[in-house]
């Protein structure tokens, strides 16, 4: 398992403190995990036919 060390808006950490509060997580790491996975599960279809209309173009056109 990777640690990634990042810095929050004090409103969105405020946020994310409550949540942990209420019960919704864990801890504060549960919820940036949770918030990562459902943004590659939300873009990870658009993000594969960015790279792959890339990879055509390159072979279409190679670079220059």
């Amino acid at each position: 398992m990777k640690a990634i060390c990042t810095e929050l808006p004090d409103k969105v950490y405020e946020e994310v403190k409550l949540l942990v509060e209420k019960g919704w997580f864990k801890n504060e790491d549960d919820i940036v995990l949770e918030a990562l996975r459902r943004f590659l599960d939300i873009h990870k279809v658009e993000l594969m036919e960015k790279f792959i209309r890339e990879d055509v173009q390159w072979g279409l056109h190679g670079k220059e």
